[in-house]
């Protein structure tokens, strides 16, 4: 491999995380929450901590779906830091017991759970279950 073809393939590997990435997530705060809850949004509560693999690879996989299909990219996801939530009294009335796990809410009432599946089919049929509740 020649300097110029690394250098191009590094820095397009190096950019691709941006790209793959490209589509709306908002931090979960209890504010936020409150007025999510009150609305009639569909939102996609994402579970996740940073160190964890299988939230890095649900996220990526999330990204691609949105890539591949345009419409996903119009759902609403919350990203709730699992650290500083995941034993808070939302996680516990919402019985999140762990990580990695995506819930499609509307007017503070879940609609879809997925717990756990890092699986391309799974979080399209979830996302289109949310899709279909807006």
């Amino acid at each position: 491999m020649n300097r110029r073809a690394f250098l191009t393939t590094t820095s397009a590997a190096l950019a691709l995380p941006h790209v793959a990435f490209a589509f709306q997530v908002r931090t979960f705060t209890p504010a936020l929450w409150d007025e999510v809850r009150s609305t009639d949004q569909v939102v996609i509560l994402n579970f996740r901590a940073n160190w964890s693999l299988t939230c890095q690879i649900k996220q990526e996989l999330i990204a691609t779906a949105i890539t591949e299909n345009p419409a996903y990219g119009q759902l609403q996801f919350i990203n709730v830091n699992w650290d500083t939530y995941g034993r808070s009294r939302m996680a516990e009335r919402l019985k999140v017991e762990r990580r990695s796990t995506l819930l499609v809410m509307k007017n503070g009432s879940e609609i879809a759970r997925l717990v756990n599946e890092p699986h391309a089919r799974k979080i399209q049929s979830l996302m289109d279950t949310a899709l279909d509740a807006r």
